[in-house]
Formats: C-alpha cells, sequence, structure tokens
C-alpha cells in the first residue's frame, strides 16, 4: 500500500493529489495506527490480478456463466461494457486463496469499479476476452497476466477489464482468470485486507 501511494505521488509531484478515497470497513484501533499489511491500495494507472486462480471444480459453474455473458465477444478484442456488468463478472472469477498476495480482493476492486466510474462520471469501461491460454504459473498480483502487447490494444482512457479464459489440463477444469488496468489520474482506492 506504501509502495502505491509513494508512485502515485512522486508521479505528481505538484501536490495535485492529496486524497485516498477509503471504503467502509476500515476501522483503525486510534487514528494513528494501523496493523502492518490491514490496508491495500489500487493507485491510478496501475494493473491488478489474482496471483492464481482456482482450477478445481467449484469453478465449473462460475466459468460457464462467465462464457454465457462473453459469447458475443470475439477472441482477442474488447467492447464496452458497463460497469455493473464488469462488477457482476469479477465476482464470477475465483481467486485461489491459497496463492494470494492479499493484493487482488474481488470485492475491493468491484467498488473500486464504481467509485471510479462515479468520481469520473463514466457508466462504462472496455472489456478484453482471450481464449485458450495456457497459462498455468502464479504471477505476482501487480505483474500482469498478458502477453505479446494485449495491454496496449485497449484504450487507456477508461477501466478496463482483461479476461482471459485457461485452457482445462492435467486434471484442471478451464477458468477466467481477471486483470484490471486503472486509468492514469490523481488517485487511489483504499481498503481493509
Amino acid at each position: 500500500m506504501e509502495r502505491g501511494l509513494r508512485d502515485l505521488i512522486a508521479s505528481h509531484p505538484t501536490e495535485e493529489f492529496r486524497g485516498i478515497y477509503v471504503e467502509g470497513g476500515l476501522k483503525p484501533t486510534r487514528k494513528n495506527v494501523l496493523a502492518p499489511g490491514a490496508v491495500g491500495i489500487y493507485s491510478a494507472g496501475s494493473i491488478y490480478n489474482p496471483a492464481q486462480v482456482l482450477r478445481d471444480a467449484t469453478v465449473k459453474g462460475s466459468t460457464e456463466a462467465i462464457d454465457k455473458k462473453l459469447a458475443g465477444f470475439k477472441d482477442k478484442e474488447f467492447q464496452e461494457m458497463s460497469i455493473e456488468d464488469m462488477q457482476s463478472l469479477i465476482a464470477l472469477t475465483k481467486a485461489d486463496p491459497n496463492e494470494s498476495e492479499l493484493v487482488w480482493n474481488s470485492v475491493a476492486v468491484a467498488e473500486s469499479l464504481a467509485q471510479f466510474a462515479k468520481l469520473h462520471k463514466q457508466t462504462s469501461g472496455y472489456v478484453f476476452v482471450a481464449r485458450d491460454r495456457d497459462l498455468k504459473e502464479k504471477r505476482r498480483e501487480t505483474q500482469g497476466i498478458l502477453s505479446g502487447g494485449e495491454t496496449a490494444m485497449v484504450p487507456d482512457d477508461k477501466i478496463a477489464l482483461f479476461l482471459l479464459r485457461t485452457k482445462a489440463s492435467g486434471g484442471n477444469n478451464a477458468a477466467w482468470w481477471p486483470q484490471i488496468r486503472f486509468p492514469d489520474g490523481r488517485y487511489a482506492f483504499a481498503f481493509a485486507v
């Protein structure tokens, strides 16, 4: 959280950025004390993704639900979608809690989208879809899961949700692996871990 905030402040040395939007679940014991690691932050111009997604039988239903919602999307293309629909897609993804670095939080990501939309008066963002990906290895939650310049295929003036459908292999089910990209700007969203 501190590194994200420092990066955001460094990118705006004129001190135009001064605030952090704090969501409801933050309850420090005293005004100036927080437990280390109790606060996460999503900052402008950054990407976030789960370290790994679940691929067991529990994801079968959510994978099929996302498949239906994205049936009209061509592979390796993006479409504009309402923030509410983007939030519902994020809610259907299943991060592997055993691999979590506590950066990706699907509830916090979804709420950050809503806050961004309200603050920037945007009702939609972009959704990029790529299917049959051979993603297996764990990633850092700020590393990204895309390759080959795919992020550049999507404009950066709105929130972008990248959804990659992994292949079913070796006893693992197919699953959707999300990555969110926040546009550049002077904002950050903090949340309780």
